[in-house]
């Protein structure tokens, strides 16, 4: 069996009305199926998912591994289990509801080979049609970068420009011994699990290469697990929890010292902004309590995080940092909360807008 150039993980949990679309676009690489491996973990689907998953391995045996799991572990867990098996040069992560242009993970694996890069970053577009209705443009406004990190300040700068990197894991491709020097891992039974993988790596890489095409579509699943847990109030501290393992991380690989301003500006804008914009956008009612700790938390962990330049620099943001230091009791948490939900309303828009500038897109008058 020859060597194979990349691994492509996928969770699988009732996805059975996706799959086939999600693996055809990788059968249709112009890599090439050969150069492929993709490791299909199903996470105790109630649904077909297990039978078209061995399908798949049938057709091509030499190219997929099937891990069945008996109990539903969620994503971060199946995506720590499947690194376990990866043998290829690079990893790349990858959604069963979503999918891959063709040209997708040639461009990527020749961009790593070339730049020796320990992660390519490439785009992501958002959809709400199948690969045969969606728009197969792939170019952006954005060139290509190569970007080598020598210290921390360089690394600080890189953050606060034009940087196109997201939280997620889907829209890269990993250098697999960069993963298992710093043993990447993601957070393990909670609906956040990428940051505690993403970010480490933000703080480790020496080589990025900044693929600027959309070469990953992200579609919209409404009736998606990951959808339905975003919504579930059980779920609210879930990205906190994640952040808080994040923190554990960077304490321990001296991170958190040497890139001290970059972590701090990470942690406050993920932990306790994000938190919050996540709760409201979903209209998940934040209690007193969860809101106290959180503002103690960022105090007592950053006590000096309102000096950050990162973080005061922009004056957008200085509403949201005097949202940690608002005192809450049961007297105000209603308008709190409903403060974050017009901020959230707000941040929403702008995105909507810059997606249309983006994409040359008309408003309906």
């Amino acid at each position: 069996m020859s060597q194979k150039k990349i691994s492509v993980i996928i969770p699988c949990y009732n996805v059975s009305m996706f799959l086939d679309r999600c693996m055809k676009s990788l059968e249709n690489q112009t890599i090439g199926m050969e150069n492929l491996e993709i490791i299909l973990i199903n996470d105790a689907s109630k649904d077909a998912t297990l039978g078209k998953i061995l399908l798949w391995e049938m057709k091509y045996p030499d190219n997929i591994i099937v891990i069945p799991l008996q109990q539903n572990i969620m994503q971060g867990a199946a995506r720590n289990i499947a690194r376990e098996y990866c043998t290829a040069d690079y990893i790349a992560y990858l959604d069963a509801d979503d999918w891959l242009l063709p040209t997708a993970l040639e461009k990527v694996y020749r961009a790593a080979r070339q730049n020796d890069a320990d992660i390519v970053n490439y785009l992501s577009r958002k959809t709400f049609v199948g690969p045969d209705e969606d728009d197969p443009t792939t170019k952006s406004k954005y060139k290509n970068r190569f970007v080598v990190i020598n210290n921390p300040q360089e690394r600080f700068d890189f953050f606060m420009g034009d940087c196109p990197l997201r939280r997620g894991c889907w829209d890269k491709l990993f250098r697999r011994e960069f993963v298992e020097e710093h043993d990447l891992r993601f957070a393990e039974g909670v609906f956040d699990e990428e940051s505690l993988f993403t970010t480490p790596a933000y703080l480790h890489f020496r080589k990025i290469y900044l693929l600027n095409e959309y070469l990953h579509r992200y579609y919209q699943n409404p009736i998606s697990s990951t959808y339905n847990l975003m919504a579930d109030i059980k779920r609210k501290d879930d990205n906190s929890k994640t952040w808080m393992a994040t923190y554990e991380v960077a304490k321990a690989d001296g991170t958190l010292e040497t890139d001290h301003l970059l972590f701090e500006w990470f942690f406050v804008m993920n932990y306790f902004i994000f938190s919050l914009e996540f709760s409201a956008d979903r209209g998940i009612f934040v209690d007193v309590d969860t809101v106290n700790s959180m503002q103690r938390t960022v105090k007592e962990l950053f006590p000096d995080y309102r000096k950050n330049p990162a973080l005061c620099g922009i004056d957008s943001r200085k509403e949201l940092l005097n949202l940690i230091e608002v005192p809450v009791d049961e007297s105000n948490i209603q308008e709190y909360n409903d403060t974050w939900k017009i901020i959230e309303e707000e941040k929403k828009k702008a995105q909507v807008e810059a997606e249309m500038r983006e994409f040359n897109i008309t408003p309906l008058s």
